[in-house]
């Protein structure tokens, strides 16, 4: 690209905040981002422990970015024994899920895309592991045999991982209340939300506070019923507009920052991701630019 078209394309991106422009914008870079997401299978590469995680993280911010993207586009909402199905946008269900999306990029950070050692690394996954698996003994019910020996297998794992991280170096710098948790209930992450949030790469500035809104309305918070008493439902009007507006671009944001994450890891990934139009390119690092701390 020569500096006329780049300007150009910068230009458009500008431009583009506004839901005409940033609906197909998102569904491109969703389509692109789910192209190098491909490369784990193109290239079958040799994986160390855990780290097939990383391919099943990046496909559910794929996922559910793509479930954020047709619920801005609007949802016919009818009520019986009436005629009108107005458009409504369901901006409850886009904040929880975007909350989501931000979640599962921290956690691809806290476990992948990070500078630690391996052995940290490794440390991190087995606590998180052991927490999936101790949260699925508590509330499976079920008379599928199948199930039921998946279980028993994953009860006896359990043991064993909580055998191997009590001989890493890092068990001993857990306080006494995760030890507790550990044991109790599991212990996904050694640090919160926030935490993980204000350590990321992703700017502060956009995430902090729009972080903290989509928590209140996932936990039904008070503030959360305020301003939905105190808004409207409908597509057409003007606060739902920028509200969606607003978190789409959050969406474009946060799915290109991943392909940039992930193409920095593997080159296999950025082989594929140099597949892609220059012009494209140069759209997803104008974003990942934009919405990572320098």
């Amino acid at each position: 690209m020569n500096n006329e078209e780049k300007i150009k394309t910068l230009i458009n991106e500008a431009s583009s905040l506004n839901l005409s422009s940033l609906i197909p914008s998102l569904e491109k870079v969703l389509q692109e981002n789910a192209f190098v997401v491909q490369s784990f299978y193109d290239a079958k590469p040799k994986l160390g422990i855990g780290e097939l995680y990383q391919e099943t993280l990046l496909i559910k911010i794929i996922f559910t970015s793509r479930s954020i993207l047709e619920l801005s586009k609007g949802i016919e909402f009818g009520i019986l024994n009436r005629k009108e199905r107005p458009l409504i946008i369901d901006r409850t269900s886009l904040y929880i899920l975007t909350r989501s999306v931000i979640e599962s990029f921290l956690t691809l950070e806290y476990l992948y895309f990070n500078n630690l050692s391996r052995e940290e690394q490794i440390f991190r996954y087995n606590l998180w592991r052991i927490s999936g698996f101790m949260a699925r003994q508590d509330f499976v019910k079920t008379k599928n045999e199948e199930f039921l020996s998946k279980i028993e297998r994953e009860k006896v794992e359990i043991q064993e991982l909580k055998k191997t991280i009590k001989t890493s170096p890092y068990y001993s710098k857990l306080k006494k209340q995760q030890l507790w948790k550990l044991d109790n209930y599991g212990l996904p992450r050694i640090m919160s939300w926030s935490a993980l949030l204000n350590q990321s790469i992703l700017k502060t500035d956009i995430f902090e506070k729009v972080y903290k809104l989509y928590s209140n309305y996932a936990h039904s918070e008070f503030i959360a019923m305020i301003q939905l008493n105190e808004g409207k439902m409908s597509k057409s009007d003007s606060f739902n507009t920028e509200t969606t507006v607003t978190t789409l671009n959050n969406i474009r944001v946060i799915n290109c920052v991943s392909i940039i994450s992930f193409i920095n890891k593997y080159k296999f990934s950025k082989d594929k991701y140099m597949e892609i139009d220059e012009s494209s390119r140069y759209v997803i690092e104008f974003w990942n630019k934009f919405g990572i701390e320098e």
